[in-house]
């Protein structure tokens, strides 16, 4: 339905925790990070979504953190580091939305996360051939191809107590990965569609 391949060999490490860190345009990024991570992961999620009723189920199923944007929600947090803590992949969208809530610099909770819990950062980018619906119903059922890259994982000093300088600069290192990740996207893209305009005219 997405048109995506996994990797060859897989960006994660093989075992121990991970914190995949990922650009965000559309409601089935989760879905491709499923797809070709080869591992399980654990999303973290915005509370309103996680509670719709008819899917809530899904979300429960796959062991997603719900968080309160535009709050300091402690709870989540705590839930992030945990799941770390027991070796597990958590995943997260740094810029916090598609419309609302939205901060395309990234917010400075992955700094803390990264710092806090001192495991590899993994960044990654997802491009799709064409803008998708925001509703989570629409995207599951109107197809359309998605490209997606992985950086080399990142790693930060572990620290008890981040402070707020090193959390901003770690967050802007990270999206600064993700950046050029999606640029080479995006220039891969560009430069392929000459080609495919080519066979279709043949």
């Amino acid at each position: 339905m997405y048109g995506i391949k996994a990797p060859p060999e897989s960006p994660l490490p093989p075992d121990g925790p991970a914190l995949i860190v990922c650009d965000h345009t559309s409601m089935g990024d989760p879905l491709v990070l499923l797809a070709t991570a080869g591992r399980p992961i654990r999303f973290m999620m915005a509370q309103e979504i996680y509670d719709q009723p008819h899917v809530k189920w899904v979300f429960q199923a796959f062991r997603c953190i719900p968080i309160r944007r535009g709050t300091r929600d402690v709870k989540a947090v705590r839930a992030m580091l945990e799941g770390l803590s027991a070796n597990q992949v958590m995943g997260l969208f740094p810029e916090g939305g598609l419309d609302r809530h939205r901060s395309d610099e990234g917010h400075p909770g992955i700094g803390y996360l990264a710092l806090k819990s001192g495991v590899p950062v993994i960044p990654a980018s997802i491009v799709w051939e064409k803008p998708r619906p925001l509703s989570m119903f629409k995207t599951l059922f109107v197809p359309c191809r998605a490209r997606i890259r992985y950086g080399v994982p990142l790693r930060f000093p572990q620290e008890n107590r981040p402070q707020k300088i090193a959390m901003q600069s770690c967050t802007n290192q990270v999206m600064g990965r993700i950046e050029h990740l999606r640029k080479t996207l995006l220039d891969q893209s560009s430069e392929e569609q000459p080609a495919e305009k080519y066979r279709g005219e043949k």
